[in-house]
């Protein structure tokens, strides 16, 4: 028809090429817990993922130097009562690893020197916590560690607050009040400011230590969840969330403003929530 034309696209030639298998993890039985959270974590040396197990929440960590099809039966780290949601692994030391779950603790974890899935017991032993930081009333989401001060963890829950511990001594240090449930939360690279976004549609930029939020602004204004990840040393923070007619949305701001830098941007109208991720040598990237 005259006038109408497709647009093609610029990938159009452009194929991926699958990894082999010997270069792959296989046989994971990842969670089908439907919080929105990161399954997977992962060090220089180790890859955490929360597993699908009875009898209580766990995790497995992965070596990740043993590719491959893993064993059937590997050793885990239980200890919850409940499902993990969310685990986090501390920067400062590659063997230490923070678990949050529906149970409403914190625990802490350290992973065994020579730690290896493949054992020649006919049932792998399973690693126990060595803290257990308990304060939260409901559901804990997510936890993070401060990038820039050692054995500070921060950990969201469901009873509308988030936790700074000092994981040294087991105690909470500071506690973030909010109106609702804290859907994401992002550090600064100093580790000094911390960004959330509420189910109340917030973006909040708190300074830790007053316990208070320095700014506050109208976040994405549909009903479904909205995360944000502060952008490395920039002072600058990007969040993706959904607009009110359930619109995928993307969104670049600087603390102190009230409107994103030019404004929401649409992505499309899937329903699953994007996921941002910063790159220290890149853009933002969002996985959806």
């Amino acid at each position: 028809m005259a006038g109408r034309f497709v647009r093609a696209s610029k990938y159009r030639h452009v194929f991926g090429k699958p990894t082999r298998k010997e270069f792959c993890y296989d046989n994971l039985h990842i969670s089908r817990n439907a919080w929105d959270t990161n399954l997977v974590k992962a060090n220089p040396e180790y890859l955490s993922v929360n597993w699908e197990s009875g009898g209580g929440g766990a995790f497995a960590v992965i070596p990740l130097g043993e590719k491959g099809k893993l064993p059937d039966q590997i050793p885990l780290f239980r200890g919850h009562t409940a499902t993990v949601l969310d685990t986090d692994w501390n920067p400062f030391n590659d063997r230490i690893i923070a678990s949050g779950s529906e149970d409403g603790k914190v625990f802490i974890w350290e992973v065994p020197e020579n730690f290896t899935l493949y054992t020649d017991a006919e049932e792998p032993g399973h690693v126990s916590p060595v803290s257990k930081l308990a304060g939260h009333s409901r559901k804990v989401g997510q936890v993070l560690f401060n990038p820039a001060a050692e054995n500070v963890l921060a950990s969201a829950s469901g009873d509308f607050t988030i936790k700074l511990w000092d994981i040294g001594t087991g105690q909470s240090t500071h506690s973030l009040k909010h109106n609702d449930i804290v859907q994401s939360l992002s550090w600064n690279a100093s580790g000094s400011l911390l960004v959330t976004t509420s189910r109340d549609k917030k973006i909040r930029v708190w300074d830790v230590r007053a316990e208070k939020p320095v700014h506050e602004a109208p976040g994405h204004p549909g009903a479904k969840n909205s995360r944000a990840v502060w952008m490395g040393e920039h002072n600058r923070f990007a969040t993706c969330g959904f607009s009110r007619m359930s619109e995928r949305q993307i969104a670049l701001w600087e603390p102190g403003r009230n409107e994103p830098i030019g404004g929401f941007t649409m992505l499309d109208s899937i329903s699953g929530v994007c996921m941002p991720f910063w790159g220290w040598c890149c853009l933002p990237r969002v996985h959806c």
